[in-house]
């Protein structure tokens, strides 16, 4: 039991990393997390595994693929075809813990409300001024201002949110 804990402890930063990376929302992550570990656990009592580790990598992938499944509801030949999860897991998250502030938040505008997005992308993309987005918008700069401002707290949660660098 002390070696299933600590095996827990070793990767369970790096599941929920994985999966909040791919989906960007806490609570699909951690569902995702506590079925891949608890999927371990019932089939570790059963089977005589010789590698752990490539086996909780194993059923990471087809968890991942079964949540891709019922949400888009096709097949999934792209990553059917990935030969080794463990090494395009650990690429992933190696990815994205080496892109800057900015880029990981780029890659979550695309999670904010509507017209948060909007502004966001006017703002970091396009490098809008407040006065040009307000001109587009057909709105005042007190507008944008306020939807900049909701963009901003709403990016900032989701980067400090997963709590990446933390545990469950």
């Amino acid at each position: 039991m002390e070696d299933l804990e600590k095996f827990y402890d070793s990767y369970v930063d790096k599941v929920y990393k994985y999966f909040y990376i791919n989906c960007f929302e806490r609570s699909i992550a951690e569902d995702l997390t506590s079925q891949t570990f608890v999927a371990f656990i019932d089939k570790s009592k059963d089977l005589k595994i010789d590698d752990n580790k490539k086996y909780l990598y194993a059923i990471m992938r087809n968890m991942w693929m079964n949540y891709l499944r019922i949400k888009y509801k096709e097949s999934l030949e792209s990553i059917e075809s990935i030969g080794d999860f463990e090494i395009f897991a650990e690429t992933t998250i190696k990815d994205y813990e080496s892109k800057s502030i900015k880029d990981r938040a780029l890659g979550f505008i695309k999670c904010l409300p509507e017209k948060q997005c909007q502004v966001a992308k006017m703002r970091l993309i396009d490098e809008m001024t407040i006065r040009e987005i307000a001109k587009k918008l057909g709105k005042n700069t007190g507008y944008v201002k306020t939807t900049q401002g909701r963009a901003i707290r709403n990016l900032k949660k989701m980067l400090e949110g997963p709590e990446l660098g933390g545990s469950l």
